[in-house]
């Protein structure tokens, strides 16, 4: 079994492989995810839920947090994730971006799930 976060909000427990990326919409956190027929809304912070999540997750931009696993093609501004969604990337990150997601797939990670 792989690593899970839990909310304690909802008393619930994701796997974290099930995660494709996470979004900040104001003081809320949407975490969206594989197959589900609606997305996961709680109160929390990016901050927090990095602590918690596992390598292969990426912050990408103040508002995302992207699963490297899920990442189909990526360009300059953003990547689209196999489940075709686009996660958008800072223009002041995208250089660590490539790099970070360049040692993932080095490390054993695959381009898509």
């Amino acid at each position: 079994m792989g690593r899970k976060l839990f909310i304690r909000t909802k008393k619930l427990m994701l796997d974290q492989a099930d995660i494709l990326y996470v979004e900040s919409r104001a003081k809320k956190v949407e975490i969206h995810t594989m197959g589900a027929q609606q997305n996961i809304e709680i109160y929390a912070t990016m901050e927090e839920l990095m602590e918690q999540l596992g390598e292969g997750f990426y912050r990408c931009h103040r508002a995302y947090i992207v699963n490297m696993a899920y990442i189909a093609e990526y360009g300059e501004g953003s990547a689209i994730l196999t489940s075709g969604d686009k996660v958008y990337v800072a223009k002041k990150k995208f250089g660590e971006f490539v790099k970070a997601y360049k040692r993932y797939l080095e490390n054993g990670g695959v381009s898509s799930v």
